[in-house]
This record gives structure tokens, sequence and C-alpha cells, in this order.
């Protein structure tokens, strides 16, 4: 049943926001009283938090797989599929998390590590119905497609995790000689996610045709994914 009622907060907070959704809308679309929301729950910013965890979860895979790549294929061919998928991300986060600016405690969860904090307890319970026969569905921490291992909190915490992520591929790579050796890694990392969610930004805001005839930005996540890798990349690429 904790799965049900998660993917309706999931359903519901995409459709209305976090400001608008309501625990009664969220039982309703999960077929169950609003009062057994709580028997899995401790209230509603822990539903709306693990919500959030369950969406959060895509970029944290994006960002695993990117670890996976380091010397494989090319640093731009990699980026590519990084930030296509980190388009996509945003443009579903955006809309879900706009109000959290306004939210002490959803802040403070994010602060405090609670995206990574509830992929490990849903890893954790998916390999205790694995031991009882069940599928298990998400590899434990550190594993492919799983949540980061690492210890909680600290400067990698919530929503830095995914830039601290991507500055480590960065590095790895520079250490393979397949970036420059003075590749300014943390300002790539910033430019190419920020320029990720500039995107995502400006497309739900004015819509993609707006953005394709007035920012001169392609609407189609792959399309601007690669020529905003190269212009990232420019002259840091070793010369080959």
């Amino acid at each position: 049943m904790r799965e049900r009622i998660l993917a309706a907060a999931v359903t519901v907070i995409r459709a209305r926001g976090i400001t608008a959704a309501t625990t009664k809308e969220i039982a309703r679309t999960a077929g169950v009283s609003e009062g057994s929301l709580y028997n899995h729950f401790a209230s509603k910013t822990a539903l709306f938090a693990a919500a959030l965890a369950v969406v959060t979860g895509t970029a944290r895979t994006a960002m695993t797989t990117l670890a996976g790549s380091v010397g494989q294929n090319t640093v731009e061919e990699n980026l590519v599929r990084l930030a296509a998928d980190m388009v996509r991300f945003y443009g579903e986060l955006l809309p879900m998390t706009g109000p959290v600016l306004a939210d002490p405690e959803l802040i403070a969860w994010l602060r405090g590590n609670g995206p990574v904090t509830a992929q490990n307890d849903a890893a954790a319970k998916a390999r205790t119905r694995t031991r009882g026969g069940q599928d298990g569905g998400m590899p434990p921490p550190g594993a492919p497609g799983g949540p980061p291992a690492g210890p909680p909190g600290g400067s990698a915490a919530g929503p830095v995790l995914g830039h601290t992520a991507l500055i480590g591929y960065l590095e790895a790579e520079r250490s393979a000689g397949r970036l420059g050796p003075d590749a300014p890694i943390t300002f790539i990392a910033a430019a190419l996610l920020g320029g990720c969610q500039q995107h995502a930004f400006l497309t739900r805001l004015a819509g993609p045709e707006a953005v394709a005839a007035g920012a001169g930005l392609p609407a189609a996540p792959e399309e601007f994914a690669a020529p905003l890798v190269r212009a990232v990349l420019a002259g840091h690429l070793p010369a080959r």
C-alpha cells in the first residue's frame, strides 16, 4: 500500500504542484482512506518528501550512469546523454518544487540529505522484499542505477549532490587525460547543469515555440544538449 500511496502522491504533485496538492486528493487517487496515509508516512511533509525523492531518483540514476562511463565513449557523448536527461528531469522537477523555496520544512529536508535518505530506505525495503521472494526493484546504494553510497549530510548533501557527482566525473576524466589539465571543472559543471535548468525553466514558462523563436534554443532535449555540451567544453578538450 505504501508504494501505491507514494505513486499517487507523485501523480497529484505533478499535476497540482506541492502547494495545491492535498492529502485528500492523494488518498482518493490511491484508492485509500485519508487516515491510512499516516500509517505509512509520519506527516504530510514526510509524504511529499518521499514523493520528491522518487522524482529526484531519476537524476541520481543519470549521475550513476555517468560515473560508470569514465573512459568510455567520449566525454562529449557522455555529457550530451546526461544533459538531455537533466533537461527532462528539471522540466519535471521545477513545477513540483517551486513552492519548496517557501517551505522551511522541505528546505530542511533537502539540506539534510533527505532525497538520498529516502531512497536508501526504499532500497532497504526492496532488499527485504527480495529476501522474501519478491522482486526487489531498486538496486542497493552504490550499485549501478541505485542511490549513491556514502555518509549522509555534509557538503555533498541534498541539492548539491548532483553537482558534486558531475564534478567527480569531470575530475576522473581530467585525470585520465580526456579533459585538458587546466579545465575548470567546477564551472563546467555549473554551466552545464545551469544551462539544462534554464532550458527547462524557459520552456515551462514560455513554451517550446517561444523558446525556439525568441531564445533560439532547440525545443527537444537531445537537440539542445549537443550544442550546449560543445559550448561548455570548448577549449577544454585535449588536442587530437
